[in-house]
């Protein structure tokens, strides 16, 4: 009769340790996170924009990343010993973002013609563009400090790079532009122009295979596109 008693009081024994241990190991963690369109993952699966709820299990801890264009990724481990049932995260601009804006003419040749009142062309047909060359050298002159190249022979130009550097988001931007004479028809003159802008690691920023184009120039670049249009353009 004792044996089976014991036997009973160790199955109930065995039962409550068992439901106890289940409960503390399955709880629910609320994540929320500002802005409200943030994407949360975790432990490298994508549960949802803003407020997630997670069932956490026995793990130590869980990995929750937030990504967002525009602000800084972030990484975060919540340990299983925290007690806390919801947690907030905001998350902050990235300071690259901020100071650029989407190009639709960046990394790639436009076109630009030339006003008339910048060139001439004798009875021989010979094109004296020396007007414009000194425009193109002043408008990027307004940018960059000093020209790489300048070849006028080959019709050819182009600024060093100017480098920029992002420490929060670990990011270099580098920005440059390309000028060259399209060529003489019909009576015009025609320019391609390219505003270079790329981006690598800070860490990699040296090294030239870090560098990957970026579809975003830098505000202060930004008119430049403009000038060339309107004080190079025909009218």
């Amino acid at each position: 009769m004792k044996q089976r008693n014991f036997i009973t009081l160790l199955a109930a024994l065995t039962l409550t340790l068992f439901f106890a241990d289940f409960a503390s190991a399955k709880r629910t963690l609320k994540i929320t996170v500002v802005p409200s369109d943030a994407q949360i993952s975790v432990d490298g699966n994508y549960l949802g924009d803003g407020v997630v709820e997670y069932t956490l299990d026995k793990s130590d801890f869980i990995a929750i990343k937030i990504e967002k264009e525009g602000y800084l990724t972030q990484e975060n481990k919540f340990y299983r010993s925290d007690k806390r049932n919801a947690i907030s995260f905001t998350m902050r601009p990235d300071k690259f973002y901020e100071a650029s804006v989407p190009s639709g003419l960046v990394n790639k040749f436009f076109s630009v013609t030339v006003s008339p009142q910048y060139y001439t062309v004798d009875s021989n047909g010979k094109i004296d563009a020396d007007k414009a060359w000194k425009l193109i050298h002043q408008i990027l002159l307004n940018y960059f400090d000093e020209m790489q190249v300048t070849d006028a022979s080959s019709a050819f130009i182009q600024t060093p790079w100017s480098y920029e550097r992002f420490s929060e988001s670990k990011q270099a931007v580098r920005t440059r532009v390309t000028v060259k004479q399209s060529g003489v028809g019909e009576d015009k003159l025609i320019f391609q122009i390219k505003v270079s802008s790329e981006q690598a690691p800070l860490v990699g920023m040296s090294n030239e295979n870090s560098y990957r184009e970026v579809v975003r120039i830098l505000k202060k670049y930004e008119p430049l596109i403009s000038e060339f249009q309107t004080r190079l353009g025909r009218q």
